[in-house]
């Protein structure tokens, strides 16, 4: 199973186990070099929970054994991440008490980016060489990002089977409206434009950012698609 489904199920466990609103982030963050080399991140903070749930006694059984699985999918990636070219550094940043989980690694160009992404979302049930999936596209000057989200199309999944289970996405949003993954992209010049009006530029026109916030149905339309041209 994918790495990002156990998180996925974590996030869907605690929705029908707490009762309260609390924060729950997904980041995933691209910072890139002029090359195209750079570094990729993903992390998921769920440390308010943590500390509701360790108010009320604690993670239940469920969550903590999800928990321990994240952490040997990761180490069950090593020996493939290590041997894609361009891609290094492969690491991890884990702390169950927080439930707070973060993934690195470095890259050295976009294509190497986009095979480490890949492997990174393979399911681990799969045999045979990893389909290849392009995130992003560099030509010179300028970054286009594909449509491709593999975190919400997986959450998105995960939703619909927790739907049987009669959960009440409009109470969720209710409970959980802060809820969100966010996407950063960041560059080490300044950005010259930017073609989805989704997203946001920072003060210092280094990064943009995009989020989806998880419960709310008015965002389920919303595609990560940008070309970004920088300076």
């Amino acid at each position: 199973m994918k790495i990002t489904k156990k998180i996925i199920s974590i996030v869907c466990i605690l929705i029908l186990s707490v009762c309260l609103t609390s924060c729950i982030s997904i980041i995933e963050k691209f910072m890139f070099k002029r090359d195209g080399s750079g570094t990729y991140s993903m992390t998921v903070d769920m440390s308010e929970m943590a500390e509701m749930m360790n108010s009320l006694g604690g993670a239940d059984e469920e969550v903590i054994k999800i928990m321990d699985e994240i952490e040997v999918s990761f180490e069950e990636k090593n020996t493939r991440m290590e041997a894609i070219a361009g891609v290094s550094n492969w690491r991890k940043e884990f702390d169950q008490e927080k439930l707070k989980y973060t993934v690195l690694f470095d890259f050295t160009n976009v294509d190497a980016l986009n095979q480490g992404m890949s492997e990174f979302y393979r399911d681990s049930t799969e045999v045979g060489p990893t389909k290849l999936t392009t995130f992003f596209t560099q030509n010179g000057k300028t970054f286009e990002r594909t449509d491709f989200n593999g975190t919400i199309d997986n959450f998105k999944k995960e939703l619909e089977m927790e739907e049987d289970e009669e959960l009440d996405l409009e109470m969720a949003a209710i409970m959980f409206g802060d809820a969100a993954y966010k996407q950063i992209i960041e560059f080490d010049t300044k950005i010259k434009s930017v073609s989805n009006d989704e997203y946001e530029l920072s003060e210092d026109n280094r990064s943009v950012s995009w989020i989806f916030r998880l419960f709310q149905k008015d965002d389920f339309t919303k595609k990560p698609s940008a070309k970004i041209v920088i300076k």
